[in-house]
């Protein structure tokens, strides 16, 4: 009970800083200009700073051996995701860039703007090692099937408007320059700091948690701020959002959840419970803002993207308090 308490005082928390974030850009107190520079913050600074700090706080080889299972809980959550909405695209009968982007929205979800501050408050001993470790398969799997979720299918009028497609060569060395990005090599640094036994001193790490302190709010400000400056109401007359948002933010994280903990219950998982609620938790999360990005990038269904990621992230307010109540 105590763990649902602290959801739910998180889930009012992530309210209220959306309603500010939202009520600044309706009152023209910034505009898209700041919020473009939030997220470059965000992404490449304050969430970087939040895992490490956090991850080389006392964490020692021990931690990492005795909770390595995050990385493949996490594994098997992307691998049942993954294929759960490939089936549910075809099943919605779904096609071309709307079929992959919406597969994309429903995979990833929102870990770096929602997910660690709240494994971070429900496990404040083990939450860092679990987030860093949990971090090396979400960030592999995000830049490199992500992406290519992301891009405009052959004989679309998206892809049609896209640039010429480079050589494999060019799209190899293009993904491998995606991995090395702030949040990647904060979470490399901080495994290997801990391999290597070197402690930070306090006096650095005291900033530092400071520093990371400011993503949660910020993030969820920026979001709020999208609402007032994105067309992202066309999105509610797409069918698979209802769908999707029932499916992935509820069904499939219980059924996650009743699953590992059977496998558990029979010794066929290295994970204890705490790291099943952990991963049940993420899987219901709304979509990544990043997914949102990607497609702007490539300008593949932009807003379409940008409408799941701010309507699912008002549904977790009401899904994440449901699945909580259920696993905690």
């Amino acid at each position: 009970m105590d763990q649902f308490v602290v959801v739910i005082g998180q889930l009012v928390g992530f309210l209220i800083m959306l309603l500010v974030g939202y009520g600044c850009v309706r009152l023209k107190l910034y505009g898209t200009v700041a919020l473009n520079g939030m997220c470059a913050l965000l992404l490449n600074v304050l969430i970087p700073v939040l895992v490490f700090a956090n991850a080389v706080d006392g964490a020692t080889r021990g931690d990492l051996a005795a909770n390595w299972g995050v990385m493949l809980l996490t594994a098997i959550m992307y691998a049942l995701l993954a294929a759960a909405f490939f089936a549910f695209s075809r099943l919605l009968r779904l096609h071309g860039s709307r079929r992959r982007v919406f597969q994309a929205t429903m995979v990833f979800g929102n870990a770096g703007f929602l997910g660690i501050p709240l494994i971070m408050s429900l496990f404040p001993d083990r939450g860092a090692i679990w987030v860093a470790l949990m971090s090396i398969i979400d960030q592999s799997i995000l830049w490199t099937y992500g992406v290519w979720l992301c891009e405009p299918v052959a004989g679309t009028d998206e892809s049609r408007r896209s640039v010429a497609r480079p050589s494999a060569g060019r799209r190899i060395a293009g993904l491998l320059r995606r991995f090395v990005n702030p949040a990647f090599i904060g979470i490399m640094i901080a495994l290997a700091l801990i391999l290597a036994g070197v402690h930070v001193p306090g006096m650095l790490l005291r900033p530092l948690h400071t520093i990371g302190g400011m993503a949660t709010p910020m993030s969820l400000i920026y979001l709020g701020g999208l609402f007032a400056t994105t067309r992202w109401w066309g999105v509610l007359r797409r069918h698979e959002l209802y769908v999707g948002l029932v499916g992935k933010m509820v069904l499939f994280p219980l059924a996650l959840y009743a699953l590992l903990s059977w496998s558990a219950r029979f010794g066929a998982l290295p994970a204890s419970h705490d790291m099943i609620v952990m991963i049940s938790l993420i899987a219901g999360l709304p979509t990544m803002t990043t997914i949102a990005m990607f497609c702007g990038r490539r300008g593949n269904m932009p807003d379409y993207a940008t409408g799941f990621v701010l309507v699912s992230t008002l549904f977790s307010l009401v899904s994440l308090a449901v699945v909580s109540a259920v696993v905690l």
